[in-house]
């Protein structure tokens, strides 16, 4: 049966399937052999990285300041020319006392990249960073060498602590669907790797997209109906909410090879596998989906709370009728949630979150109004980088969702 199901759609998926496809760019693979005889480093001493560098030597290509972020497996550099980002492996060698990094930079807004290595001798800080947490003074010298290039020097040395304004007042940044969904993403969208490499891209959160299948799971996709703008051609038509979650499973492909995630296993890789701190659920409709969701996020904050993570799941109320989904479950008032609608959809709805589209603009006495009610505001989603800086510099809201986190990393600690 499943056999002559495949044919058939595959018959038809032939004749109707039209829309194009997201052309995903995958990071380029560094051979790290710059990390040989190298020991793992912990997330907690590479944080101590965490501030302001500035280029010292090389001829300024990748940029000439950059803001230097730590994620749990990896640190990342956030460069001030048309947000280049540079991320990278790390590892202690005890033999020479180095420090010694291997990645890749890559454009926010292009697929342009190429590899980097990086190395920390004693007399330049590595020791000062390992044994006593402290960066200053600290000098990072290597080559970075894009595609068919010879290598070209550059070196960083840290030069201020980001400041204590900027350190005491969070500001989150979330992942558009992960990562990006334009530009030559590097994964596909609502997938497992965008949301567990997401917080070296410079996300703090990420806003994910739910719907239900026929056996109502909980699945994270964003479009109502298969299509090769996110899949691989295959043979399903229709809704996903048409087939069973193992269905999907076995006949869907995401652009990127990746099968549909569950809302569950998006939640565990965010708690187990990461530093991420907010999940914003946001919710496409279905009947009954508050229903199903309500176990997945309990049993996810459960976990968070047994592993010691402080991680913040809320869910999105994007429109009147997914607010009367919501209402028609009661329980879930004891949950967060965001309410995109109006500051006071927000307070009628009891949510912790308001979440405007950043057409309407800075909305300075809304976000007044919600900051004196204990609710915070993010913005969605801004991807220009001037609006970016416009909305950091004379906003006061305490995000945004963003395919290209890199800007909004650099500009909010440079800019407080």
């Amino acid at each position: 049966m499943k056999f002559i199901t495949y044919i058939f759609f595959a018959g038809v998926a032939l004749i109707f399937s039209c829309t194009s496809s997201i052309d995903i760019t995958p990071p380029i693979v560094n051979s790290d052999a710059n990390l040989a005889n190298t020991l793992p480093l912990a997330s907690a001493t590479m944080q101590n990285m965490e501030g302001i560098y500035t280029l010292i030597e090389g001829e300024g290509q990748l940029g000439s300041q950059f803001v230097c972020k730590a994620s749990k497996y990896k640190v990342s550099f956030f460069s001030e020319k048309e947000g280049i980002y540079i991320i990278l492996k790390h590892g202690f060698n005890p033999v020479n006392n180095t420090i010694q990094y291997s990645g890749f930079y890559r454009f926010s807004e292009t697929a342009d990249q190429g590899l980097v290595n990086f190395s920390v001798s004693p007399g330049e800080g590595s020791l000062n960073l390992v044994k006593n947490g402290i960066a200053t003074g600290l000098i990072m010298r290597g080559t970075f060498q894009g595609s068919g290039g010879a290598p070209k020097t550059m070196s960083i040395k840290y030069a201020q602590p980001f400041s204590a304004f900027a350190k005491a007042n969070e500001f989150i940044i979330f992942g558009h669907h992960g990562i990006q969904t334009t530009s030559n993403p590097p994964y596909g969208e609502n997938t497992l790797k965008g949301a567990f490499h997401a917080q070296e891209y410079g996300s703090t959160g990420i806003e994910y997209d739910v719907r239900l299948t026929k056996d109502n799971v909980p699945i994270c996709v964003h479009d109502p109906s298969i299509n090769i703008r996110l899949t691989q051609k295959g043979p399903l038509l229709g809704n996903y909410d048409q087939y069973s979650f193992q269905f999907l499973r076995d006949f869907i492909t995401l652009v990127d090879g990746e099968k549909i995630p569950s809302v569950e296993e998006v939640l565990k890789i965010v708690v187990d596998s990461t530093n991420l701190k907010y999940v914003w659920l946001d919710i496409k409709g279905n009947p009954g989906v508050f229903g199903y969701l309500e176990p997945v996020v309990r049993a996810a904050n459960a976990r968070a709370t047994a592993k010691g993570r402080n991680v913040v799941i809320f869910t999105g109320l994007p429109s009147t009728d997914v607010i009367d989904e919501y209402k028609a479950q009661p329980s879930y008032a004891t949950l967060s949630t965001l309410c995109e609608l109006s500051i006071d959809c927000a307070l009628e709805n009891g949510s912790k979150y308001f979440g405007p589209r950043y057409s309407q603009g800075l909305l300075l006495d809304d976000v007044d109004r919600a900051h004196a009610n204990g609710i915070k505001v993010i913005s969605w989603t801004l991807n220009d980088k001037n609006i970016i800086r416009n909305y950091l510099k004379n906003g006061r809201f305490d995000g945004f969702i963003t395919d290209y986190p890199a800007y909004a990393v650099y500009d909010y600690y440079t800019t407080f």
